[in-house]
């Protein structure tokens, strides 16, 4: 009985595991699949996806034609897109010079192919806000789904899994898996399939920005925040004091940008200044490391380095803000 007990614990333990390997492996059977560094992309409190339209997904060095965020908010049960335009200068992510926006992926390509991971980095250093996954079509690829699903209402996704499409569902994932570059899981488009079909009109809204809605943060950052309905991290009464500790060269409005992150995330801000001491890396000061504030941050601007506020000498010469708030972060560069 034993020995049966024991296959049957360890059959099920292995059926558990090869399910979890199977839910998150990458759903794309295309090639140059990047990570943007977590297995996971489906977040409980929201999720940005970048839907981005090539020229050629083959072709490394093939350009931007079309670009959109989609921010879906698991908390408020809607969603919005946002297209952006390509044809305008911005200053690329990882201190790679500026550029088109249209030339982000082919530019990062050209260093390890560091495409997706590029335009990601951008997006964030523009637009103040993490992207978590992405997907990438050509125009060949574009025209295959759309022969399958036919139109999409963007502004109403949830038409497009009625149950006149149920049937073509499968095809549809099928066509997907070898049309689109993605580093979605299984586990994240049966997530994101669950919430559109849960959606209705009305849940969603569609905005077409124009190059100074990208260019002009604070324009964007109002819209941004204007959509922004329900916030978890905002049952955390918490400001967050920003310190800019940046050096060799001293970086303007690092501490600004940082700013603009937090309340992209919902979270209000105390103060900007500087932190008036060395850091060797990007900072999170805290009394309480469990926060769900502190753990959010941490993974929007990937700070590994988390230390208790008791733990800094206060005649350490830092400025004395991080004494008065329960969340400082120190910011060394982008």
């Amino acid at each position: 009985m034993f020995a049966l007990v024991s296959v049957v614990v360890s059959t099920i333990a292995l059926l558990g595991f090869s399910f979890y390997k199977f839910m998150n492996a990458p759903f794309s059977s295309a090639s140059g699949v990047a990570s943007l560094g977590e297995a996971s992309v489906w977040k409980e409190d929201f999720t940005n996806i970048l839907l981005v339209k090539l020229d050629d997904k083959i072709d490394k060095s093939s350009n931007i034609n079309a670009l959109a965020i989609l921010h879906i908010s698991n908390e408020s049960k809607r969603y919005d897109l946002y297209k952006l335009p390509v044809d305008v200068e911005v200053e690329y992510g990882l201190n790679y010079g500026k550029g088109k926006l249209s030339e982000a992926y082919k530019v990062g390509n050209s260093d390890q192919g560091r495409g997706f991971y590029l335009l990601a980095k951008t997006i964030l250093k523009n637009q103040a806000i993490k992207i978590d996954g992405y997907v990438a079509l050509d125009n060949d690829g574009f025209n295959k789904l759309t022969s399958i699903i036919g139109n999409v209402d963007e502004s109403d996704l949830s038409v497009s899994l009625r149950i006149k499409n149920y049937i073509k569902i499968p095809k549809l994932i099928s066509s997907f898996r070898t049309v689109a570059i993605t580093n979605l899981t299984i586990s994240d488009v049966f997530s994101i399939l669950g919430f559109i079909k849960n959606t209705s009109e009305g849940s969603g809204s569609v905005s077409s920005l124009n190059i100074y809605q990208v260019i002009d943060s604070q324009n964007w950052d109002d819209l941004w925040e204007s959509k922004m309905d329900i916030s978890s991290l905002k049952k955390e009464p918490i400001k967050v004091f920003i310190a800019n500790a940046s050096k060799d060269p001293k970086i303007p409005g690092l501490a600004g940008w940082g700013s603009r992150v937090i309340k992209n995330l919902g979270a209000s801000v105390l103060d900007t200044q500087n932190s008036f001491v060395d850091f060797d890396e990007n900072t999170i000061i805290t009394d309480n490391k469990d926060l769900a504030l502190v753990q959010k941050i941490a993974e929007t601007l990937d700070i590994n380095k988390i230390v208790f506020v008791d733990d800094i000498d206060r005649d350490s010469g830092i400025n004395p803000q991080v004494f008065r708030t329960s969340v400082s972060v120190v910011l060394t560069g982008y």
